[in-house]
């Protein structure tokens, strides 16, 4: 189960207790898995879902209207649910999905402040949201494929996304809104950001599993930087001790080390006789400060380089 599941999952387990809450998380539902048919006279809706959030806001359904599905279909984990009878209209009012026009019936894009009144309302409406078309990815720490940080909302219309966007702000969140295909996407990239809408979710259990995973990549992230120092580190170490013997086997070819003054021939013989000592091992091998060894050995390279 990817951690978009695991969140959705853990969030149909989250008790909306008042039906104001119920009502605004089934508006949000209804226009980000669901779709609007008629039949004769007859106007209601189609939820296109997995099976789990099926069952969960059929429930929710029968709670607030006494109403069950007219239809009920299942392909693998998905499942159509049509709710088609003479009183589906009556849910898509009270959502604020459709309104009455006249003598006629428009279809609303925009989202009702009167759903978002109370907080609970509004954290209730991101919810179903989320439920509905939200999908979060998180970066695995061991092995498996490379991922960011990223949390989105899709919705068919650029009106609902933008009143979604602003519910976000309102609520203390900062998304950005960009168009792909013919959807509209209202996301986050930032990891405090995501943390803060899956905690003011209430999806505890995933907050505590994200900051886990912020905490053990921030870890990881560490280790690697140092690991890497080190390995520069060594390398530069590597490097300097093969240049430095390409100059001490130039002098002895050239002159003989015992042209030099015994100050560098002592470094010479001290670097010949062990080769992987590192600068501080050797300085102090010499008796000799690194500050009077790195002159030296500057001297040392700057005989040899005049000897080629």
């Amino acid at each position: 189960m990817n951690f978009s599941a695991k969140v959705k999952s853990e969030l149909i387990t989250k008790s909306l207790k008042k039906p104001c809450c119920k009502l605004a998380a089934l508006s949000a539902f209804i226009r980000t898995s669901g779709s609007i048919v008629t039949r004769g006279k007859k106007v209601g809706f189609v939820l296109s879902c997995d099976a789990e959030l099926g069952e969960f806001f059929i429930s929710v359904v029968e709670k607030l209207f006494g109403e069950t599905p007219t239809a009920y279909s299942k392909r693998s984990e998905r499942v159509k649910i049509t709710f088609l009878s003479d009183d589906s209209l009556d849910i898509l009012l009270k959502t604020k999905i459709i309104e009455i026009s006249g003598d006629g019936l428009n279809v609303r894009l925009d989202i009702d402040d009167e759903l978002l009144k109370n907080d609970c309302c509004a954290d209730a409406y991101i919810i179903g949201a989320f439920l509905g078309s939200g999908s979060v990815t998180v970066p695995e720490i061991d092995g498996g494929k490379s991922t960011g940080y990223h949390l989105e909302f899709v919705f068919s219309k650029y009106v609902t996304a933008s009143d979604f966007a602003d519910l976000l702000s309102r609520r203390g969140f900062m998304p950005k809104t960009v168009g792909r295909k013919d959807n509209f996407v209202v996301y986050f990239k930032s990891t405090e950001e995501i943390s803060g809408v899956i905690a003011q979710m209430g999806a505890v259990n995933s907050y505590l599993y994200l900051t886990d995973v912020q905490v053990k990549k921030e870890v990881r992230n560490e280790e690697n930087r140092k690991l890497n120092c080190e390995m520069s580190n060594l390398t530069k170490q590597i490097d300097a001790a093969i240049r430095i013997r390409h100059d001490i086997e130039t002098i002895e070819k050239s002159i003989g080390l015992f042209a030099l003054p015994e100050t560098l021939r002592s470094v010479c013989a001290a670097r010949l006789e062990d080769e992987s000592a590192s600068m501080s091992e050797l300085a102090q091998k010499l008796g000799i400060s690194k500050s009077c060894l790195n002159h030296r050995l500057r001297k040392i390279s700057e005989i040899a380089n005049d000897l080629q």
